[in-house]
């Protein structure tokens, strides 16, 4: 949820490279770039922190969890549970892939209640979406757990 934002020197100095480069473009231009690769650099930094072989960077969250559910072979007549306490963007990805959005209750904490995943859960379910609004956490083990014994997504 938007809030407060504070950014430092070094986050400045990094758009202000970028600015003064003149490319805002992740490809292309590679004589004006002069060896200077912000984005590549920084998924290459990321994948080794997280101990991955891969990070993809994108333009905001949705596109994120669209691209992540795409990457999880979720496309058309797939269920994909979500709390009824939501961001837009839950919606948005799950019905740019031709999806269903399958919604189910909260618990006392506004985050997805697992007892009202497990009665969601149907032949097409394919994955659980938690989304933690207003700071409250999901329990996540108690989701991972479900999941792994109908064979879900988390």
């Amino acid at each position: 949820m938007p809030g407060f934002e504070l950014f430092g020197e070094t986050e400045r100095k990094h758009v202000n490279d970028v600015l003064e480069n003149g490319v805002l473009m992740r490809y292309g231009f590679d004589a004006m770039r002069n060896g200077h690769w912000k984005a590549s650099a920084f998924e290459k930094a990321f994948a080794e922190k997280m101990q991955v072989r891969h990070a993809q960077l994108v333009s905001s969250g949705t596109a994120a969890l669209t691209v992540a559910l795409a990457s999880a072979g979720i496309g058309a007549g797939d269920e994909v549970i979500m709390p009824v306490f939501t961001f837009v963007a839950s919606f948005e990805a799950v019905l740019a892939l031709g999806a269903v959005p399958v919604l189910a209750d909260i618990d006392d904490t506004l985050a997805l209640s697992p007892g009202a995943v497990e009665n969601a859960i149907t032949g097409k379910t394919r994955v659980v979406m938690p989304v933690h609004m207003c700071g409250g956490m999901a329990d996540l083990n108690a989701l991972r757990s479900l999941c792994n014994s109908h064979n879900l997504l988390l």
